[in-house]
């Protein structure tokens, strides 16, 4: 049944996203039209590039739709989310990157065809975002060789999959020999020193599960987690790698876990650093600050649906 309060849509599409490049932004519309048009939906569909995303979800969110949708990377969805906070509208995800870490995050299918299905009747909750420096992000945050890497390189546009091995196979063969960051972090007044090569902030926490892509423990958990690589070799990040992929990080006597709500990050000798934001790169001045703002958006969020259940 479709929700009272969700009959008229407004989309905005990314048409340089990875799906919209590979099967062509004017085919995804025309198959979103009929698939919201079946349910019973009026919809207004808007095909936008890169740089005017956050004008025309400004003026989406302002429209008189029941729920805006947005649909491309997470760099797109980050710029969504920056737009929606402090909104009553609810936002809803169409995965239309490569890894589409929000639209797992809040268990939307990956497929487009089905996503779009399920954004008609999933159900909304409230999700936390990291504020980064004024602007905000729904996933993560890497920082060390891995963004430091990929800046300056082409993007890739394809399965994410391919992209995942690719990364794993960069990073075995530059992270040993990546000079490592020498972390200042400071949380209610307390400072903390780490060296390390790869250190990655998750929006709560990831779940002990069996997989390339973790598992999101909550939308709304109230703190970030820090991960913060120890291993100086090859071996020991193959073998945090096979500890990650089969669930069992939290036995990587390696790995440094720290959960916080408000982090001031400095690296010493640095006065810029290379850093991933939701997918993002960006070269940030230090230091610089990321906070927690607590339940900040409302999101069409199918995993609800299943956290709502009797047995849950």
């Amino acid at each position: 049944m479709i929700p009272e309060s969700r009959r008229k849509l407004s989309i905005t599409l990314n048409r340089e996203s990875g799906t919209l490049l590979t099967l062509g932004p004017d085919t995804v519309e025309a198959g979103l039209k009929e698939i919201f048009e079946e349910l019973g939906c009026t919809v207004e569909i808007q095909q936008v590039t890169g740089p005017q995303v956050q004008a025309a979800l400004e003026s989406a969110r302002d429209g008189a739709a029941d729920a805006v949708i947005v649909g491309g990377g997470d760099g797109t969805v980050a710029t969504a989310a920056t737009v929606f906070a402090g909104h009553d509208k609810p936002l809803g995800i169409l995965p239309l990157g490569t890894f589409n870490l929000a639209a797992r995050d809040v268990g939307m299918p990956l497929d487009w065809q089905e996503a779009a299905r399920a954004l008609v009747t999933a159900p909304v909750g409230q999700m936390d975002l990291l504020d980064v420096e004024g602007r905000l992000f729904m996933c993560v945050v890497v920082l060390g060789f891995y963004p430091a890497l990929v800046m300056g390189r082409p993007e890739y546009h394809g399965s994410w999959i391919v992209k995942s091995v690719r990364t794993l196979w960069d990073g075995l063969r530059s992270a040993a020999t990546f000079p490592p960051l020498n972390l200042n972090l400071t949380s209610q007044g307390k400072l903390q020193r780490h060296r390390t090569r790869i250190a990655l902030l998750a929006n709560n926490d990831y779940e002990d599960i069996f997989g390339i892509i973790p598992r999101r423990r909550s939308l709304y958990g109230g703190y970030f987690t820090v991960y913060i690589s120890k291993h100086q070799s090859r071996l020991g990040l193959i073998r945090s790698f096979v500890a990650w992929l089969l669930g069992r990080w939290k036995q990587d006597r390696e790995l440094t876990v720290i959960q916080a709500t408000d982090l001031e990050i400095d690296v010493r000798r640095r006065r810029r650093i290379a850093v991933m934001m939701d997918g993002e790169l960006e070269k940030m001045n230090l230091p610089f600050r990321v906070k927690l703002v607590p339940k900040a958006l409302w999101v069409i969020a199918p995993r609800l649906a299943e956290e709502t259940t009797p047995e849950a």
